[in-house]
């Protein structure tokens, strides 16, 4: 007869293989009916199929959304909500001292990983390890309370664990449970530098001071240490934050790893790139703002809640800079720059995150007007501890951007971002304070100094940048030089920038008319490599911002700037316009349907676009900007069961020599040859050939916008001197008979005017 366990594990693996929604509605079933006995071997098969840990598959938490699984999405964060059932497991099984689960230190980050391959051990995974007993090497960590809920659910959920965790209401995180006793067993560690400086990296879990909490003293009536009763209060925010914190924010160089690991265990772990995705620097910046938002809803009660509130910031702030500066360092120079370079900015603003200060479009000017400096001295003591990721990041910053196409608006945005954060009331003066009194004299080794802030920067600099690291003052006389140069790359972008959008402005209007109509109904602008006029306006003024803003912030006087000759770059001026002019050109040749091909922007000589054709079926060509896709696929739909069903009769009436025969050859599509292109196949390239097409009829011109907007206006201009629409219609159909008579009469009885039967060969543009 099988055991109760026995039975939990077989509802368990039936469960996991029904669909999503039904799974996660009955393993929270047998979670509420188990017991922690049943629980303890369920556990470990859930956590193995969420992840995929076995199969590689997982559930799909980074491919699940909202709009396009809503049941789905909303299954899996109920199950895994900070109450939903997969927590409830955890804090069932978290009482039982006696429970283990071993997390694989290969699914640990690369630097964690190599900290325990050299017995540098971290406290927070201390007494976690497991070692191999063959070899003695960390082979797992033995956790009671491991969960990594991974996702696209995952932002979701992400979210959700840092507002429930970390709460900026100073309310307790539910659920509430008993006193949660760790013991930690003895084991021997590296003391090396490296491994204190790492350690002073690492540190978080464990902050609380013993002076805070007593940990010396026990309660009255209770026999139990009082920072073990305070443990229940902030244990898990402190979890959450050295996770979040060791599987986001871990940043190791290749090079470094290979220096550190055996070839052999190099080839068994996952390898992190250096560019990291844009989901993940998203996640880093909400972590770095509910950090913020949590540290500022301190209250100064003396509770283990505030106390943690109060140096959490301080324990993370070195890791978090050393991420961000090397994901600056590695990123590379395209708009998505803008994700990380806001995460910076998130960083260094921790006065945009005071509790009460909500972001909103109503109400914009008050709402920046709150998320300004407005007390210098509750914030100096940030500016103190953290001056390098204002300072070293900026110089990191401006060759980055000297280097940047400052004509794109993407990437004038986000000077001007730069530039406005630093222009704000009272930070560049609370930077140059700072470093006023830390001067290169102070931070001079072997300097004793009394100054509190230089005795500060100085273990800063030691700790993230090492000994060898010279220290240049953000507001130097070299580092104003760069400035001063860097004034006359914006000026010349905000030249070139004027010209371009004053040059599109001049083509715009030289426009004919019905392209120009074409805009007005499509409500698009086309002007240069989809990057719409309006953009286009913005970038001069953002760049004259800007410019503006680093002449305040560095206090640079104008005679201080070189007066050289600047002018707009016109090679890139010229480049833009003729992207612009294939662009145009392409639009323009979608109303002539005679040439169905497209502009391609080519390289040859003073060329610089070329008229492709298509050489296939024409009713087969994609569907163009000014068709209406439902009416092209439904003519032809049409057409293709009426010149299946009528061949015979189309092919005999085109050929007829009679009058009638000129006629339907004004109607019916004459005879084509295309071009098969040679296929790749399994056997190699398949040969070209070439096919006739018969005579056949097409109502592929009826879906043209332009002429479905010309009856809109006839119709309209019908009613409007009181004629109706069908007598429009037939009088415009009439006329359109009129037309295909006159054509045919000349056709017949003048073949020396046009050719009766000329053949319209589809052929390429282009040398075959």
């Amino acid at each position: 007869m099988a055991s109760s366990t026995d039975v939990a594990t077989i509802r368990a693996q039936r469960y996991l293989n029904e669909p999503l929604v039904e799974r996660c509605r009955d393993l929270s079933i047998l979670i509420d009916e188990s017991s922690t006995t049943e629980l303890q071997l369920v556990f470990p098969l859930l956590i193995d199929s969420l992840f995929g840990i076995v199969d590689n598959i997982g559930w799909g938490l980074h491919n699940i959304t909202l709009k396009k699984n809503p049941h789905e999405y909303s299954a899996l964060c109920h199950f895994l909500s900070p109450q939903g059932s997969m927590f409830s497991l955890c804090y069932k099984l978290l009482p039982d001292c006696y429970l283990k689960y071993n997390f694989p230190v290969s699914y640990l980050p690369s630097k964690i990983r190599s900290m325990l391959e050299e017995a540098i051990i971290s406290p927070f995974y201390l007494d976690k390890i497991r070692d191999d007993q063959a070899t003695r090497v960390p082979s797992a960590l033995s956790m009671k309370n491991v969960w990594m809920n991974w996702e696209t659910v995952y932002v979701q959920l992400a979210h959700c664990y840092l507002y429930h965790f970390l709460p900026r209401d100073n309310s307790p995180v539910l659920p509430v449970i008993g006193p949660y006793v760790k013991k930690t067993p003895p084991r021997k560690l590296t003391q090396s530098p490296e491994f204190r400086r790492d350690c002073q990296k690492l540190q978080t879990l464990r902050l609380l001071r013993a002076s805070i909490l007593s940990s010396g003293t026990t309660s009255p009536g209770t026999g139990i240490p009082q920072q073990q009763q305070c443990l229940p209060q902030v244990w898990r925010s402190e979890t959450v934050v050295q996770v979040f914190l060791d599987f986001w924010l871990e940043y190791t160089e290749d090079t470094q790893l290979t220096s550190q690991l055996s070839t052999s265990y190099l080839s068994s772990i996952p390898r992190r790139h250096s560019i990291h995705s844009g989901e993940h620097i998203r996640l880093v910046r909400a972590f770095i703002k509910t950090l913020h938002e949590f540290t500022n809803s301190a209250t100064g009660d003396k509770s283990a809640m505030d106390e943690l509130k109060r140096i959490i910031l301080p324990s993370v702030q070195g890791k978090i800079y050393t991420f961000l500066r090397k994901a600056i360092y590695h990123w590379p120079l395209d708009s998505s720059f803008r994700l990380i370079l806001e995460a910076w900015l998130s960083f260094i603003q921790p006065w945009r995150y005071v509790p009460g200060i909500t972001y909103t479009k109503e109400g914009k000017a008050e709402e920046e007007e709150r998320g300004k400096i407005h007390d210098p001295g509750r914030w100096i003591s940030f500016v103190v501890n953290n001056l390098l990721a204002y300072t070293v990041v900026f110089q990191q910053l401006l060759p980055r951007f000297m280097r940047t196409d400052l004509v794109a608006p993407k990437n004038a945005l986000m000077l001007f971002r730069v530039t406005k954060v630093f222009s704000q009331p009272y930070l560049a003066k609370m930077i140059c304070e700072v470093e006023n009194c830390v001067d290169d004299a102070g931070l001079s080794k072997g300097r004793i100094t009394t100054n509190q802030w230089t005795s500060i920067i100085r273990q800063q600099i030691l700790e993230l940048e090492g000994p060898t690291y010279q220290y240049v003052p953000m507001f130097s006389t070299a580092i104003n030089l760069q400035v001063v140069w860097f004034l006359s790359n914006i000026k010349q972008a905000h030249l070139t920038s004027t010209s371009l959008v004053e040059a599109l402005e001049d083509r715009r209007r030289g426009k004919r008319f019905l392209l120009s109509l074409w805009e007005f109904f499509s409500c698009e602008e086309y002007s240069s490599d989809d990057i719409s006029i309006e953009e286009r306006r913005r970038v001069p003024v953002l760049l004259a911002t800007a410019q503006q803003q680093l002449i305040d912030i560095f206090q640079i006087q104008l005679e201080d700037i070189p007066q050289v000759a600047i002018v707009a770059d016109q090679e890139y001026h010229d480049s833009i316009l003729s992207t612009s002019f294939c662009h145009q050109s392409q639009m323009e040749s979608s109303f002539d349907s005679s040439r169905p091909g497209t502009f391609v922007p080519l390289q040859e000589g003073r060329q610089t676009c070329r008229y492709i054709e298509y050489m296939g079926d024409p009713e087969l060509q994609p569907v163009r900007t000014n068709e209406c896709a439902f009416l092209v696929r439904n003519f032809y739909k049409l057409c293709c069961y009426l010149n299946l069903k009528y061949r015979y009769e189309i092919i005999a009436l085109y050929n007829r020599r009679s009058f009638l025969g000129s006629v339907c050859r004004q109607l019916i599509a004459p005879p084509t040859t295309i071009i098969k292109l040679p296929k790749r196949t399994s056997n190699g390239f398949s040969s070209g050939s070439e096919e006739r097409l018969p005579p056949r009829l097409s109502l592929r011109p009826l879906a043209n916008y332009s002429f479905l907007i010309s009856i809109s206006f006839g119709v309209l201009i019908a009613w409007l001197i009181n004629y109706g629409p069908f007598v429009f219609l037939g009088f415009l159909f009439l006329m359109w008979i009129m037309y295909v008579v006159i054509r045919a009469t000349l056709q017949h009885y003048f073949p020396s005017i046009t050719s009766v039967f000329k053949q319209n060969t589809i052929a390429p543009s282009i040398n075959r």
